[in-house]
């Protein structure tokens, strides 16, 4: 039998977490079948051998494996390994360093939008933890969200972890996003479309911030420049309704002055 929802893990270096995140996955329970994809893009550690193990005893789990680094190369692992593997009606994303904490968060996400057709994806509030302090909050990111929401809601900002959505496997993404440097928001504006999307209040997941982290990890000048270099190619290629080309314009423009504060502050410094 097909299973109904693909688990799509991506994984680099991440041996310290990575059983707590498989474990999250082996948690669920649902009354429908699901694949439990994993990615691990040729990590230097001992991720690689900790997902083939996992795999050993249990057959959902579906290890890819590089022996080169992809990323590297311009190879996201989402769209060229990952998506193209995935056989579910729905996906359910959760990169290696995060994990979750219900047992029937996939049974309740796939149960709402199994029931609401004109909804392309829903997530969950989650709790954030701090790998440095060992700390546990609660995760304010979307706290001020409404319940429902659409693409120019998201347009304005992200503010859906990547590790309590599910989406729609209605979707193909084009050579350009390769080079994006992230990958998260860009795919949550490509998957939505015209549908709307559903927040649900209970944290069912934790989202982890250490220095690796390709966000948490970066500096003020970095997160300028990955939000403006990834909203151009949106731009460019016009894969998106007008009113959030409108917003994405607008955020752009914002983010250039950003970027020239920066570096006038830089500038007056030097002299």
């Amino acid at each position: 039998m097909n299973p109904l929802l693909s688990i799509c893990c991506t994984t680099f270096n991440h041996e310290k977490y990575i059983n707590q995140t498989l474990d999250g996955f082996l948690l669920q329970q649902t009354s429908f079948p699901i694949e439990i994809i994993v990615h691990d893009d040729a990590s230097t550690d001992n991720t690689a051998e900790i997902i083939r193990e996992y795999a050993e005893k249990d057959s959902r789990i579906v290890p890819i494996l590089q022996t080169e680094n992809q990323f590297s190369k311009f190879k996201k692992p989402w769209a060229n390994y990952v998506f193209p593997r995935a056989q579910g009606k729905y996906i359910a994303l959760c990169e290696g360093d995060d994990y979750w904490i219900d047992p029937f968060k996939l049974q309740k996400q796939v149960d709402f939008l199994e029931a609401h057709p004109d909804y392309g994806s829903c997530f969950h509030n989650s709790k954030i933890f701090y790998q440095d302090t060992q700390q546990l909050e609660h995760d304010i990111l979307n706290k001020d969200e409404p319940e429902t929401s659409t693409i120019v809601d998201l347009a304005r900002t992200n503010y859906i972890r990547t590790n309590t959505i599910v989406l729609r496997n209605n979707f193909k993404l084009q050579d350009w996003f390769n080079y994006l440097p992230v990958g998260d928001w860009p795919l949550f504006l490509i998957q939505i479309k015209d549908l709307k999307i559903k927040r649900f209040e209970e944290e069912m997941g934790v989202y982890r911030v250490h220095s690796q982290g390709a966000w948490s990890g970066a500096d003020e000048i970095q997160t300028i420049k990955m939000t403006l270099n990834t909203i151009k190619p949106l731009l460019k290629h016009n894969v998106l309704s007008k009113p959030a080309n409108k917003v994405l314009r607008k955020r752009y423009r914002k983010y250039k002055k950003k970027q020239f504060k920066y570096y006038w502050k830089k500038w007056l410094k030097r002299k």
